[in-house]
């Protein structure tokens, strides 16, 4: 079991002034069997009435609106966060289970992805978390990691077709690997200790636990993993998300910090 201090500061720049700025914020770390939020607070500028809802996956979300002209938007969330390293159990339905063994537009296989999974499909393992753990394997060794070499709209298929791209690619590929071979999973947006940006990894599910995969690193998670969100892929677990009115560009940066306290 660790204590985490967990910051995520966004900020948006606008060119102009814009009004009528709606947001729902997915950067609130959410409370779980093996993750439970000691304390959580969000700020936000300028300043505006906001409510806290659930989406239909579980995960915490700060809706509200800035009405007033601004050029720019401020988001400070800070938490401590108690992570232990055991399983998830899950409390869903099983109908509502097969949303996560659904094919989504980013995670649909191609020929690149068929033509690998098929030269070794004959030797996985029939148990979900090590076929899982064999997939991942499989990938970290073909797969690179090269910042700005994907787009948020890039599937899995494109990206492993340059076999090349960052988080999110990794974990689209492992989740449409796993979709394809039959196993419930589920696509995690977090933090993992240090500085910098958020994190993407799986879970798969198995006789109702969730187990939790980096093909990133090519680990199994633990309790250095915060989750944030969870869904489909990584369009259910957009952590910041907005419309506004005004003729303006936008720039956006994010900063996030972890660290044992």
């Amino acid at each position: 079991m660790k204590l985490w201090k967990l910051t995520y500061e966004l900020s948006s720049e606008f060119s102009a002034p814009v009004v009528r700025h709606h947001y729902t914020l997915r950067c609130l770390p959410r409370d779980s069997f093996s993750q439970k939020v000691h304390s959580c607070k969000c700020k936000v500028f300028p300043s505006s009435e906001s409510t806290k809802e659930k989406d239909s996956f579980g995960n915490h979300m700060l809706i509200g609106c800035c009405p007033l002209p601004h050029d720019r938007f401020v988001v400070e969330m800070s938490a401590t966060v108690i992570r232990e390293c055991r399983p998830e159990p899950e409390p869903l339905s099983s109908w509502r289970l097969g949303m996560y063994r659904t094919v989504t537009p980013w995670t649909a296989m191609g020929p690149e992805l068929t033509e690998f999974y098929e030269t070794m499909e004959s030797g996985l393992d029939p148990d979900p978390w090590k076929r899982t753990g064999e997939l991942m394997e499989a990938l970290f060794g073909v797969f690179r990691y090269e910042s700005g070499s994907t787009v948020f709209d890039t599937t899995a298929e494109q990206a492993f077709a340059q076999r090349k791209g960052v988080c999110q690619d990794y974990a689209h590929i492992l989740l449409t690997l796993c979709r394809h071979g039959g196993l419930t999973a589920r696509y995690v947006a977090g933090v993992i200790p240090g500085e910098g940006e958020t994190h993407a990894w799986i879970e798969v599910l198995s006789d109702s636990f969730w187990k939790g995969f980096d093909p990133t690193n090519n680990r199994e998670t633990n309790e250095e993993y915060i989750c944030l969100a969870v869904g489909r892929d990584a369009h259910d677990c957009v952590l910041n998300k907005g419309i506004f009115l005004g003729n303006a560009g936008q720039s956006q940066h994010v900063h996030v910090k972890m660290e044992e306290i």
